[in-house]
């Protein structure tokens, strides 16, 4: 080949692997910039379930710790009583701005006329007791970042 054709050809060429390598860098750094904006917005997805799982938990175990409680209780006394205070059935209980860890109980029983229900044929479909049993929970005690309030009706 003759060297000025060689000149000719390099001076044509000059620059266009570079230009094309530069753009396809340029798109790899974009598309590794979204790829870390999504795991990153997994990451803090997952932490936010794992938190209001762990104070949903938290209150689910405080309300059947406290059913527990209230059972024992009614089996012990083998009455159809515990030593709950009289309930005010008007008053609905806030959960809204509660910070205790102990769950709240009423009853409810004593909010309606039951007539012959009061008497059942078989014991163990006594329904003369009926509580109402609120728990209220954190993910963690400081700086919290999730709350979660169950709310049950349990029969011992």
């Amino acid at each position: 080949m003759n060297v000025d054709m060689i000149n000719k050809t390099r001076r044509a060429e000059s620059g266009a692997v570079l230009y094309v390598a530069l753009i396809m860098l340029i798109l790899l750094a974009l598309i590794g910039i979204v790829a870390m904006q999504v795991a990153g917005q997994q990451e803090r997805m997952s932490a936010n379930y794992q938190a209001s799982q762990l104070a949903f938990q938290r209150a689910e175990g405080t309300a059947r710790a406290q059913e527990t409680s209230l059972k024992d209780e009614v089996l012990a006394l083998r009455l159809p009583a515990t030593s709950l205070p009289p309930t005010d059935c008007t008053t609905v209980h806030d959960a809204a701005g509660w910070t205790n860890t102990t769950a709240y109980v009423r009853r409810l029983d004593l909010c309606f006329s039951w007539g012959g229900m009061d008497y059942p044929s078989d014991e163990s479909e006594r329904t003369d007791q009926i509580y109402q049993v609120t728990a209220f929970a954190k993910d963690r005690p400081l700086l919290s970042s999730s709350e979660a309030v169950v709310d049950t009706v349990f029969i011992p």
